[in-house]
Parts: structure tokens; C-alpha cells; sequence
């Protein structure tokens, strides 16, 4: 068993280490009755981050984005 530290933004729950993670593993999260105060660098480089994702967004033919969305699995799929 693996401990993160990490918060919830008000829609999802944000690890600040996803090293520990395999894809389709299983997760207990326990809400702390203190705030979590995430540090401004790493708020800056995620604000980086998103900026390159935004870049991206055009550079996909209409074909290669419905093939991807036809081929994705769901979550609940999965189970």
C-alpha cells in the first residue's frame, strides 16, 4: 500500500505524485480536515502543461479525432 499527498479542486481529486499509480489500480481517499495549499511553481508548471495541450488542439484531422473517440474505452465500460 502506497500514500499520496494530494487535494480536491472542487471537481476531482488532483494526486500530487502519480509515480505510485498503475492504470486500473485501485484507490482508497481519505479527506483530511485540513487545507491543502498546493505551491505556486507547481501550479505555474500545470498552467504550462495546459498551454501545450491547448497548442495540440487543431493539429488532428477530423478522421483521427473520431477514430480516437470510436476506439477510446469508457470508464464504466471497463467494469
Amino acid at each position: 500500500m502506497v500514500s499520496v499527498n494530494g487535494y480536491f479542486d472542487g471537481t476531482a481529486c488532483i494526486a500530487t505524485d502519480t509515480s505510485q499509480f498503475r492504470p486500473n489500480q485501485r484507490l482508497v481517499i481519505t479527506a483530511l480536515d485540513e487545507d491543502f495549499n498546493v505551491p505556486e511553481d507547481a501550479m505555474e508548471e500545470r498552467k504550462q502543461k495546459l498551454a501545450e495541450l491547448h497548442k495540440v488542439f487543431g493539429m488532428l484531422t477530423h478522421e483521427e479525432a473520431e477514430d480516437i473517440r470510436n476506439h477510446r474505452v469508457n470508464f464504466k465500460e471497463r467494469f
